[in-house]
């Protein structure tokens, strides 16, 4: 999502119809401002908001168009992610999480990096994921997407990988974060995606 969203941005809820909410923005990585009209996640048999769209309620987006309307990224509501303080919550399915324990004689592939989510309870629901310093998220973001980019093979496959950052900067970026550093994994991969 950081890499290929159309628009990355962070703002309040000021507008809220039976298929649209309107955001107020606030912050923009990809130079957007003033409001924007955004759909409404549908929940599905697969997923569902976590809580009820409010005025009021904090998010940070990663959107992109779809069928002439902009809509946060991936099937799960993924691409919108709470605000609580100057707190931002990563959506648990969009990280690689811990595995389940693998049965007897199956071992992980080593280095493999994963995040440790939880539940919040977060403007009256249950959200699973992960707690971030929205500064800090935003520079993360930011240093991830002038670094890195890809192009979707079979299957939505990350393919062809590019790195576009000084190889002094990112080793430094991936001691700092774990998000960086999973990024940086995922475009050294050799075998198949």
């Amino acid at each position: 999502m950081i890499i290929k969203a159309e628009k990355i941005v962070y703002g309040t809820i000021v507008e809220l119809d039976s298929n649209y909410f309107t955001l107020n923005v606030e912050g923009s990585l990809t130079a957007d401002s003033g409001t924007l009209k955004i759909a409404r996640f549908q929940d599905w048999p697969c997923a569902a908001r976590w809580t009820k769209y409010k005025v009021g309620q904090q998010l940070f987006l990663f959107l992109t168009t779809w069928n002439g309307e902009l809509v946060s990224m991936s099937g799960g509501n993924e691409g919108e992610n709470p605000i609580i303080d100057n707190t931002v919550y990563i959506h648990g399915f969009s990280i690689p999480i811990l595995p389940p324990p693998p049965p007897p004689g199956v071992t992980l592939r080593e280095g493999l990096i994963y995040f440790e989510t939880e539940h919040f309870e977060i403007y009256g629901g249950d959200y699973y994921g992960i707690q971030w310093n929205l500064n800090s998220f935003i520079e993360t973001v930011s240093f991830i997407r002038n670094c890195f980019d890809f192009t979707y093979g079979k299957y939505r496959a990350r393919t062809n990988w590019q790195i576009k950052c000084d190889s002094s900067e990112l080793e430094q970026m991936c001691k700092e974060s774990k998000l960086v550093n999973w990024v940086n994994s995922e475009a050294n991969r050799k075998d198949e995606r």
